[in-house]
C-alpha cells in the first residue's frame, strides 16, 4: 500500500503518471485519497449519499479527462478544491446552500498522544479533550480553515483557494479562531479548577498534532 505522506515531487510524479494514462497510478490515487476526501466532504456536508455520489463523479470525471487536466504537486489540494466545488454546486442546485447540511460540525479533530512535563498525565488528557470540545464550538468557517491548514497540511494560500477566500482572510480567520479558542479553553479549564494559562503557542502544539 502506498503511503499517504508523499513529498511534492512524489505527488507530481504520481499525478503525471495518472495523466499519462497509468491505471496503476489512478488506483494509487484512489487508494491514498478517497477515504480522506470522503471525511472532508462529510465534515463539510452532512449528507452521506451526496458526498458518496459527488466523490464517485469526481473520480469518474478526472479519469475520463485525465489527458486534459493540468499538473499539480499537491493531489490532496487539487482534489479538495474539486470536491468542495462539486458539493457546493450540488447544494446550490438543491437550493440548500444555507441549510444545516453545510455544518462542518464535530469534525474529526483527533489529537495524538501529547507528552507533557508540566502537569500529570490525567490533567494533560483532560486538556486535550477540552481543546477538542472547544475547537468544535468554533464557527464552521473557522473550523474548516483550521482543519485544512493544521490537520491536512495545506498552505494558507491553498486553504484560501479551496474555500474561495483571499489569503488575507485566511490569516485573519486563523488569528481570530486561535484567539477565541485560547480564551474558551482557558475559561473552561479555570471553571474546572485547572489553573493553567494555555497560550496560542501551546494551542499550535496541539493543533499541529491533528491527524
Amino acid at each position: 500500500m502506498i503511503r499517504d505522506n508523499l513529498t511534492s515531487y512524489e505527488h507530481k510524479a504520481l499525478w503525471d503518471d495518472f495523466r499519462s494514462g497509468s491505471h496503476e497510478a489512478f488506483s494509487q490515487i484512489y487508494e491514498v485519497f478517497s477515504a480522506d476526501l470522503y471525511r472532508y466532504g462529510y465534515n463539510l456536508v452532512r449528507n452521506k449519499q451526496l458526498v458518496e455520489d459527488s466523490l464517485h463523479e469526481l473520480f469518474l470525471h478526472i479519469h475520463n479527462n485525465r489527458r486534459r487536466i493540468g499538473p499539480t504537486d499537491n493531489i490532496r489540494f487539487y482534489m479538495y478544491c474539486a470536491l468542495r466545488r462539486r458539493l457546493t454546486d450540488s447544494l446550490a442546485r438543491l437550493n440548500k446552500l444555507d441549510s444545516s447540511d453545510y455544518v462542518f460540525d464535530n469534525a474529526e479533530f483527533l489529537i495524538q498522544s501529547y507528552e507533557t512535563e508540566l502537569v500529570e498525565q490525567q490533567t494533560a488528557d483532560y486538556q486535550k479533550q477540552v481543546v477538542i470540545t472547544e475547537l468544535n464550538q468554533l464557527p464552521k468557517r473557522q473550523k474548516e480553515i483550521l482543519y485544512l491548514v493544521f490537520m491536512k497540511d495545506l498552505t494558507y494560500q491553498e486553504a484560501g483557494e479551496v474555500m474561495g477566500i483571499t489569503i488575507k482572510s485566511v490569516y485573519n480567520t486563523i488569528h481570530v479562531a486561535l484567539s477565541a479558542l485560547r480564551i474558551s479553553v482557558n475559561e473552561r479549564l479555570n471553571r474546572e479548577g485547572i489553573f493553567i494559562n494555555i497560550s496560542v503557542a501551546m494551542l499550535l502544539g496541539y493543533l499541529t498534532g491533528l491527524h
